[in-house]
């Protein structure tokens, strides 16, 4: 028998791949301990940590305190030799603060900040350091990324057994992405450790939600796994005529004919049941209070009858992880997906809306898009020593494919065009006006058999990468490298008629106002090198200094007046820091200071409009600490505090922006949360409660005309374990979750200058669940 990865890597313990299985038949052959960190949440596997020191990242760390990590080197990790800021929320602390979206689940994450959307379509974007990030380019799952297309893909935090946050550019491992940092899902997966779990969920909105998460190792089969996790949800929000509906399952099957290899298949599907309307509202009526005073909280900016926003999703890959020799492992991740979506938007139109009016100009659009995708990561990992320095080194190679089409039609068939000369000419693009005071619908929609505008578009990016982390006497040296070919692909058909007896003037040929159609295709190739370095030294404190320099690029849309695509955008980040585990506790804190710089950033041309130059810049830098502990038996904490400051650095376009703030980036965050289980032996045993708090700072839009106000908001929790009651109830808990307990109204700036969305109000959700 070769050698497994616990051994292969000392303190690592087993590779994320390798499943619970590896780690059962790894104890019962002597190579390994486990050592328990408590009682392990619902649905996780009590193997959760590996070795004395090690942890097994895909599986549920027991209590909040994670140590390792799969995604900030490709390999099962140390957080603290780790030459980047690591987050993890665990399973027990998603359950614990009843987590019930990913923008709750990362609320008390230092620097990361979701935009909440309630009512609105799509999918959650997070601003990660100051830096926008929008579909998808900051979410991974299991390594690979998540989806292409706000408009792909949702997030059902059920499904997953931890999430970790890796801060700065990430290019170097994942490929193009915003340089503030990606966002990893980690799978629930597999266990040979039988835990099983039903819930019964109801409260806000009228919400009734059921779920199960089975696991363990399939009768008669020893050498085989299951898991099969899902939800079904039946629910309204907090905007009037939008449901918050979903269905998801995910089953999943392991297979370990040895101790050296481990074959996990995957596959998901999900249904989610939304709004489709934007629900932007004006700042005057919502922050700022008009004549007429506040909106209502549920105001809905639509049509009753034309506000559908529904996306399924379906997904299958792989996770297979073989060692092949000792101390070598490889490791191969495989996923493809598809999904279709279709959406009734209503949409905002600033332009025909005077600033401060009571009425809301509208126009509505039918949106239907499908997409498909495949992503895939293969890489050798190994372990060597020369001259007495340990390595421990990651080579591998991905690719991402991924196609979508997006067809839109429009009322009556003509554009949004809100130019004055065309409307002038009798062209009348719909619009209807909504008295957000005393909103009135029923509007009668008129939509053109054919397509107005569709849109195709191809994504494929291939990256080779090798990475060298070594060891000397304390010090630690991580080197990595990576270059990505990126070929991209945009073809637009416009087909808008010509309204009989109407003038065109020869300036609106070109918008195919006056033509049948038009068909514009733009591409991007193109190579990009990024690079990381770090340097860290780890005293037996369990205290880690370090610094690091990493790059980053993000490729984006449009041309030049040449036709020549345009250039990536390329970041720089050079961060330093402390972290620090206490030797014997579980605890671990960190605190860092980083400075960002972005270039390549595109803007209008003034000599040539629709086309774009290459010569903005901006940049982030500020500091980040983070605490996660447990103080004492039963007693865990969790505190972030960031301070930002993100500015406009170049804009010769616009001089006006330079030394501007970035949009939703707020100067400071601080959140804390506190959760007690009393003792069993005490009067209050079988009582667990918590509370936390979140604050934002105050944000502004992209011209930063306007201020967008701070808030905090407080959360609480509280559970009780039934079998205290009766011990015939072993295994039966009822709990309590609130966010926002004092509904507090918060706001985030949204698509427009001089508009807003308003965040989440009050939830309150209580549940029913056994486990056994």
């Amino acid at each position: 028998m070769r050698t497994t990865r616990d051994s292969v890597f000392g303190r690592c313990g087993l590779h994320g791949g390798l499943l619970a299985g590896v780690a059962a038949a790894a104890l019962l052959s002597g190579l390994v301990s486990a050592r328990a960190q408590g009682a392990a949440p619902a649905g996780s596997t009590t193997l959760d940590e590996i070795s004395v020191e090690g942890q097994q990242p895909t599986f549920g760390t027991a209590g909040f305190v994670a140590t390792r990590s799969t995604a900030g080197m490709k390999g099962n990790d140390s957080i603290l030799e780790t030459p980047a800021t690591v987050s993890v929320i665990t399973r027990e602390e998603l359950d614990v603060r009843g987590v019930q979206d990913i923008n709750l689940a990362t609320a008390y994450t230092p620097n990361v900040y979701a935009i909440d959307y309630p009512g609105g379509q799509g999918g959650p974007t997070f601003s990660l350091r100051g830096f926008n990030a929008v579909n998808f380019d900051s979410v991974y799952q299991d390594g690979l990324r998540y989806g292409f297309n706000s408009f792909d893909q949702n997030i059902e935090p059920y499904a997953y057994e931890r999430i970790d946050v890796i801060k700065g550019p990430s290019s170097v491992l994942y490929g193009q992405g915003q340089p503030g940092g990606i966002i990893n899902l980690v799978s629930k997966r597999p266990s040979f450790t039988r835990s099983n779990e039903v819930f019964l969920q109801g409260g806000s909105y009228n919400r009734i939600q059921a779920g199960f998460d089975l696991t363990g190792p399939v009768e008669g089969a020893p050498q085989f796994a299951y898991r099969i996790t899902g939800l079904i949800r039946n629910s309204d929000s907090q905007v009037k005529y939008t449901p918050d509906d979903r269905t998801f399952i995910a089953p999943s099957i392991t297979w370990k004919p040895d101790s050296d290899t481990s074959l996990t298949v995957l596959a998901k599907y999900a249904e989610y049941r939304g709004g489709g309307s934007e629900q932007a509202l004006p700042i005057i009526g919502s922050i700022l209070p008009s004549s007429r005073g506040q909106f209502q909280r549920d105001v809905f900016v639509g049509q009753p009858n034309f506000n559908t926003g529904l996306l399924e999703n379906k997904e299958i890959g792989y996770v297979l992880d073989h060692s092949f020799a000792q101390n070598w492992l490889f490791h191969s991740a495989f996923r493809y997906y598809e999904t279709d979506a279709k959406y009734n938007v209503v949409s905002v139109d600033p332009s025909f809306t005077p600033p401060g009016a009571l009425s809301l100009a509208t126009f509505p659009y039918a949106r239907d898009q499908q997409s498909r995708g495949l992503v895939t990561d293969n890489h050798v990992e190994g372990q060597f020593n020369t001259f007495g320095v340990q390595h421990n080194v990651v080579a591998g190679v991905d690719y991402q494919d991924y196609h979508r089409s997006d067809n839109r039609q429009f009322v009556n068939g003509l554009p949004p065009t809100t130019t004055a000369a065309f409307t002038a000419l009798g062209y009348r693009p719909y619009r209807y006006l909504v008295d957000l005071y005393n909103p009135v619908y029923g509007a009668s929609l008129n939509f053109p058999d054919a397509t107005n505008v569709a849109s195709r578009q191809s994504i494929q990016q291939t990256g080779i990468y090798f990475q060298d982390q070594m060891k000397f006497n304390g010090l630690i040296f991580t080197g990595s490298v990576r270059n990505d070919w990126v070929d991209q692909e945009l073809n637009t058909i416009q087909n808008f008629p010509r309204v009989a007896g109407l003038p065109i003037p020869p300036a609106f040929i070109p918008l195919a106002l006056a033509a049948t159609n038009t068909n514009t295709t733009s591409r991007q190739k193109f190579s990009a090198l990024s690079y990381r370095l770090g340097l860290g030294y780890e005293f037996d404190s369990g205290i880690v200094p370090y610094v690091s320099y990493s790059t980053s690029f993000n490729p984006q849309a449009g041309s030049r007046f040449d036709g020549s695509a345009l250039d990536p955008r390329e970041a720089k980040q050079i961060e330093g820091g402390v972290k620090w585990q206490p030797v014997g506790t579980n605890q671990i804190y960190t605190a860092s200071y980083f400075e960002i710089t972005q270039t390549n950033i595109s803007q209008q041309d003034p000599l040539h409009p629709g086309f774009l130059i290459q010569t903005g810049e901006v940049a982030s830098k500020g500091f980040e600490f983070e605490a996660k502990a447990n103080l004492f038996e039963g007693f865990n904490l969790v505190f972030g505090y960031a301070h930002l400051n993100t500015e406009v650095t170049k804009n010769p376009q616009d001089p006006t922006l330079v030394g501007k703030r970035l949009i939703n980036a707020p100067n400071n965050t601080l959140s804390l949360f506190a959760d007690y289980s009393f003792p069993q032996s005490s009067a209050l045993g079988g009582l667990r409660a918590g509370a936390g708090v979140r604050y934002v700072g105050q944000r502004t839009d992209s011209t930063n005309k306007d201020d967008i106000p701070s808030y905090a908001l407080v959360d609480a929790t509280l559970s009780y374990d039934l079998a205290k009651l009766n011990p015939a109830w072993t295994g039966a808990s009822l709990s309590v979750n609130a966010s926002n307990l004092f509904d507090h109204r918060y706001y985030s700036a949204s698509f427009y200058q001089g508009y807003i969305f308003e965040g989440y109000r009050r939830r309150v959700f209580g549940q029913l669940t056994y486990r056994w």
